[in-house]
C-alpha cells in the first residue's frame, strides 16, 4: 500500500509557518517534492494560459488567418491631386440572408443596401421613365424608373419622392431622398434591379431581381456631370452622391 509520505499529489491542511498540520491554516499541494499554495497554484495557471494564447496566436499569424477585422487600406493621394470620389459603403448585398447588423431575413435579398443619412439625394442610375412611386409597408416610400423595356430600377425607403408618374428623368436627377420608411431598421437606400418587363417584379428575388453590382459602370460607378454616358448597354452609375 503506497502511503501518505509517497503520495506526490495529496491534499493536507499545513501551517504556513511551522509546515505541520493544523486546523484553519492555508491548503497546500505537494508537488514533486514541493507544497503549492493555492495562490501559487493559481498564478501558475494564469501564466500557462497567457503562453497558450501567445502560442495560438503566433500560429494564426504564421498560416494567415485573421485574427483581428481586416484593415482598408486607404490609397494615399499625393498632395496637389484630387481625391477619387468613392462610392457610399454597400452594407448588405445580393442574395444575402442577413440584413444590417445582422438582423436575419425571411428570404434573400432582392437587392443591396447602401448606407445613407436620412436626407441624401437619391439619384437616377441612368436615364429612363419614372413608371411608379407610392408607399408600402415593406418598401416604404418608393421609386421606380423604366431605362429599357425589361430594365427597370427601385428605389425604396425614402422619405421624400421628388418625381411623378411619367416624368423623363436623366442619369444623376434627384428622384427624392433617403431615409428609412417602411420595413428598415436603420437608414439607408435599398436598390435594386428587375429584368422584367415593365417593372413586374415581386418581392421574392426570384421574381425577376437581378444583381444592380452587375451593372455598374465599370472602374468608377459614381456620377460624374457633364461625363458622356453610352445609352446602350444600360449602364448605372450609383444611385448616391460619392464621397471624396
Amino acid at each position: 500500500m503506497i502511503g501518505a509520505r509517497n503520495d506526490r499529489r495529496t491534499l493536507q491542511r499545513v501551517d504556513v509557518t511551522s509546515g505541520s498540520p493544523q486546523p484553519g491554516s492555508a491548503w497546500r499541494r505537494r508537488v514533486h517534492g514541493r507544497r503549492w499554495t493555492r495562490t501559487e497554484l493559481r498564478q501558475g495557471r494564469q501564466a500557462a494560459f497567457r503562453r497558450t494564447v501567445r502560442i495560438v496566436a503566433t500560429l494564426l499569424l504564421l498560416t494567415g488567418c485573421a485574427i483581428e477585422p481586416t484593415r482598408v487600406e486607404v490609397e494615399r493621394v499625393p498632395p496637389g491631386l484630387p481625391a477619387t470620389p468613392s462610392p457610399p459603403p454597400v452594407i448588405s448585398r445580393f442574395g444575402d440572408w442577413g440584413g444590417h447588423g445582422g438582423v436575419p431575413r425571411l428570404w434573400p435579398h432582392s437587392g443591396v443596401d447602401i448606407r445613407a443619412k436620412v436626407g441624401t439625394p437619391v439619384l437616377a442610375a441612368a436615364d429612363g421613365t419614372v413608371i411608379r412611386v407610392g408607399e408600402q409597408p415593406l418598401a416604404g416610400k418608393f421609386v421606380l424608373v423604366q431605362h429599357a423595356t425589361d430594365l427597370t430600377t427601385a428605389s425604396y425607403h425614402l422619405s421624400a419622392i421628388a418625381v411623378a408618374v411619367g416624368r423623363a428623368v436623366q442619369r444623376g436627377e434627384a428622384l427624392g431622398r433617403s431615409g428609412m420608411t417602411g420595413n428598415a431598421t436603420a437608414p439607408h437606400l435599398h436598390f435594386g434591379v428587375c429584368r422584367r418587363e415593365d417593372g413586374q417584379c415581386g418581392e421574392s428575388i426570384k421574381s425577376g431581381w437581378d444583381d444592380p453590382e452587375r451593372y455598374w459602370i465599370a472602374d468608377n460607378p459614381c456620377f460624374v456631370a457633364g461625363h458622356a454616358y453610352p445609352a446602350e448597354p444600360v449602364r448605372l452609375t450609383f444611385p448616391l452622391p460619392c464621397l471624396g
